[in-house]
């Protein structure tokens, strides 16, 4: 999102300050007395950064094209997907802000580290996709348990909502039991060692591109199917990565 309309997504718009600009409170003023959640603290531009940075110390907003200092009561919950002091020593988080904001700050590990949670979880988008797909699939077969318990989930929670929102979009409406092969996991793909220096008939064009497809797959599935992400964790251009899922097909 540009960061223009991200400015006003927050802060609201007056009418006047820009071309087809009309009087909106932001999310700020919505929230105003009650909570609002950043989402990725990490991935919003410096300038604005700065913004958020000014409204926690002195309590008020002004809309964008506004004149006019708007105060706010709102408790902030802020999430970031990689290390702090990593972004930070990126630069891709003020310091002043992250640590006016980490107050509190609790860490939570990745899916594959909390074993305990994922059938619980699972449970819980089966109860929510019942009801969005009119189906009737209550519970999970052992086997489906056993098989939703081996995978690492490189794109942790959201990756496991999508696993069954995928299998119960294909559902019958009168089954009841989601079993093993109703679950589809693409499992990340590996190179035999054996296979290192293997370049078979295709020559080392060939074994380069096969690994290159499958790099970009694992950082699909890692991603969700975010194409920025994937290309954030690929370190390579979003319009290159989409040239290149073009090319694999």
């Amino acid at each position: 999102m540009p960061e223009n309309l991200l400015e006003g997504l927050l802060f609201g718009t007056s009418k006047g300050g820009f071309t087809g600009a009309v009087d909106r409170p932001g999310l700020f003023e919505q929230a105003d007395g009650g909570t609002l959640l950043l989402d990725e603290l990490n991935t919003k531009p410096r300038d604005l950064q700065t913004k958020l940075l000014r409204v926690l110390q002195e309590g008020y907003i002004r809309r964008v094209g506004g004149t006019k200092d708007i105060p706010v009561d709102v408790r902030i919950i802020a999430t970031i997907n990689e290390d702090p002091e990593e972004l930070l020593h990126q630069g891709l988080i003020r310091r002043d802000l992250f640590y006016r904001i980490a107050v509190i700050r609790i860490d939570i590990p990745p899916l594959r580290e909390r074993k305990d949670d994922i059938v619980l979880l699972a449970e819980k988008f089966l109860e929510k996709y019942n009801e969005k797909y009119g189906r009737q699939a209550w519970l999970f077969s052992e086997k489906a348990k056993e098989k939703l318990l081996s995978y690492d989930y490189p794109g942790n929670v959201r990756e496991l909502e999508n696993i069954i929102m995928s299998a119960l979009s294909m559902f019958e409406p009168n089954e009841h039991v989601v079993g093993e092969d109703d679950l589809v996991i693409n499992r990340r793909k590996s190179l035999p060692a054996q296979d290192v220096y293997n370049l078979g008939d295709g020559g080392l064009d060939e074994y380069l591109a096969k690994i290159e497809r499958e790099m970009i797959e694992n950082a699909l599935v890692s991603s969700g199917g975010n194409i920025t992400k994937a290309a954030e964790s690929l370190k390579i251009k979003r319009q290159t990565l989409q040239h290149k899922i073009r090319k694999y097909k």
